[in-house]
């Protein structure tokens, strides 16, 4: 579950974006909640990038970082950017077991190893209940549908442009032999009425926001005094393909929260989440769909798209201000 061995942001474009939303949201829920008063709690890898950033936009003063490797556990120690920043060697769900709330929080389970993914999906939801009301819980899941296994080739049959292989009625195709293990895996948590095209490279991170978002309202239920307000969902892939969630702790009967959230340019839900796809641009491509209303026809040629499949142009435009520069600096 560390983060101690991801890659940086500047490689990774669509996660820093990822990124600067969640800081967006938070600073859209700032004045009304108070947010500089809470207790920010995450995984930091080892140059702590999110909490600098936390700090520096909401001026919370106390922070938690936790590690499960020993020696990204030691550069935290020594890159640590705010003196505030406690550093605590333990998993995530170890130390929050052990702490007694004090103030609401703000705590990031950033899961981005597959294995596991029913316990990570049932932790995030079982968190609801635990954290003071107005707390604020963010979630990253690995959405590689490929993490499901890899079968024989031989136990499967393929189908390509409609056209399908001999042994079809025999065997299943790749999409459904995932599905399979994704509901053996699941168990209680498959959405009902989930087929196998939801386990392509494209669908399979919005299948697992329908298993979190089922989890989290089974563990709602068991609370009179609180509700969630979901804020925002995103998919994306820097090579590998990720979703997460945000969402708010609120009372019962509090409904200013969902009228702040849904108010603000970005908010998604679980249900249709954020597809952050953006392309690769030199500094003139920039500054020219920046500039321009129809950049496509201005730059006249076409833009790559990824294995996400969405629009290049249409994907900057709706993100552009908060997209990615990254220069080398010589110190």
């Amino acid at each position: 579950m560390s983060a101690g061995s991801s890659l940086p942001y500047r490689l990774r474009p669509n996660k820093a974006v990822d990124r600067e939303l969640f800081l967006s949201l938070l600073m859209r829920l700032a004045p009304a909640l108070s947010l500089e008063k809470y207790h920010y709690v995450g995984l930091g890898g080892p140059f702590l990038e999110d909490f600098r950033l936390v700090h520096a936009r909401l001026g919370l003063e106390r922070m938690t970082c936790v590690e499960t490797e020993g020696e990204v556990h030691k550069r935290q120690l020594f890159n640590r950017p705010v003196a505030s920043i406690e550093c605590v060697h333990k998993t995530l769900e170890d130390y929050l077991d052990g702490l007694d709330f004090e103030v609401p929080a703000i705590v990031w389970f950033d899961y981005t190893e597959p294995k596991g993914i029913t316990a990570q999906i049932e932790r995030f939801a079982r968190t609801i209940g635990t954290v003071p009301l107005g707390s604020v819980l963010r979630v990253t899941l690995n959405a590689n549908p490929a993490s499901l296994g890899k079968p024989d080739a031989s136990e499967l049959s393929v189908e390509i442009d409609g056209e399908a292989s001999g042994d079809r009625a025999a065997k299943p195709t790749i999409q459904e032999w995932r599905l399979a293990r994704f509901k053996e895996r699941l168990g209680a948590l498959f959405p009902s009425g989930m087929t196998a095209e939801g386990m392509s490279f494209k669908t399979y991170g919005p299948s697992l926001l329908r298993a979190l978002k089922l989890a989290v309202e089974k563990e709602t239920l068991s609370f009179r005094d609180r509700r969630v307000v979901w804020a925002f969902g995103t998919h994306y892939a820097d090579g590998q393909a990720m979703v997460t969630a945000a969402l708010v702790v609120c009372a019962a009967g509090d409904t200013s929260v969902e009228e702040l959230v849904q108010g603000w340019e970005f908010y998604s839900t679980p249900d249709a989440p954020h597809r952050l796809d953006l392309p690769a641009l030199s500094t003139l491509e920039r500054l020219t769909m920046e500039s321009n209303d129809d950049a496509r026809t201005k730059m006249s040629f076409e833009l790559p798209k990824s294995d996400m499949g969405e629009d290049p142009f249409a994907v900057f435009k709706k993100f552009y201000r908060i997209y990615p520069h990254f220069s080398r600096v010589e110190l």
